[in-house]
């Protein structure tokens, strides 16, 4: 006697049927290719340059973490990917990303003509510190400075999305400032397509974003800097 097949419940067959449906969707859009995203905060992933939000099974891409990116990190968060602008292939722009774009521009223009102009900060003493290559391991950079900038680097936060510049090029990020060590160390994580550059560097200092301004100052950046002759 053959065994009878397992009938699916109505709400299971929907969801097969709407996985699929999406699944179909998307086959002719292109394939996502998801990357890492420039930062985190509080676990939220934090889009850098030329990167913006995709849904797993999505017909459209987010440039900016809108409502509809907001739901679905609250829903279904594995679902919501990161990519290169450049790999979304024929997916379009999401109307509410437009719509809360503009609202933020008209927010903040009205707010900045409500407000008196502030008086640019000075930057702050020895915004420059040379950095010398440490070590490279697993695809981080360890630049270390001198003694004498460790009780700086106490004071310095590093902030989302901190750029390490190689000839004008964007080659990884600052991650972390380690000020334990008798010469403090600035890490890097490379790009996985940079190659790397062994010679002098140096970090640029700055007053921190009024936001994360947990310590004085803040890493603006690291550069790579051309021997002298």
């Amino acid at each position: 006697m053959p065994i009878p097949k397992r009938q699916l419940s109505p709400l299971i067959r929907k969801f097969v049927n709407g996985s699929r449906l999406a699944q179909a969707e998307t086959r002719g859009l292109g394939e996502l290719k998801p990357v890492e995203p420039a930062a985190r905060r509080e676990g939220l992933p934090v889009l850098g340059d030329d990167q913006v939000y995709v849904m797993k099974y999505g017909t459209v891409y987010h440039a900016a973490w809108c409502p509809v990116v907001a739901d679905s990190w609250d829903h279904a968060p594995r679902r919501l990917l990161v990519t290169l602008l450049a790999a979304v292939g024929e997916r379009t722009r999401c109307a509410e990303c437009n719509r809360h774009a503009k609202a933020a521009r008209a927010s903040a223009a009205q707010e900045y003509h409500q407000q008196a102009r502030p008086t640019p900060e000075p930057p702050p003493p020895d915004a420059v510190v040379p950095l010398k290559v440490n070590g490279l391991a697993h695809g981080i950079l360890f630049l270390a400075a001198g003694q004498e900038y460790r009780e700086r680097f106490k004071e310095t936060a590093v902030e989302p999305a901190t750029p390490l510049w190689v000839d004008g090029r964007r080659d990884g990020m600052v991650v972390r400032l380690d000020s334990a060590s008798d010469e403090p160390l600035v890490l890097v994580q490379l790009d996985p397509r940079a190659t790397f550059r062994n010679g002098p560097y140096q970090v640029r200092l700055r007053h921190p974003l009024r936001r994360s301004a947990t310590k004085p100052y803040a890493v603006e950046s690291v550069e790579s800097v051309e021997p002298a002759p």
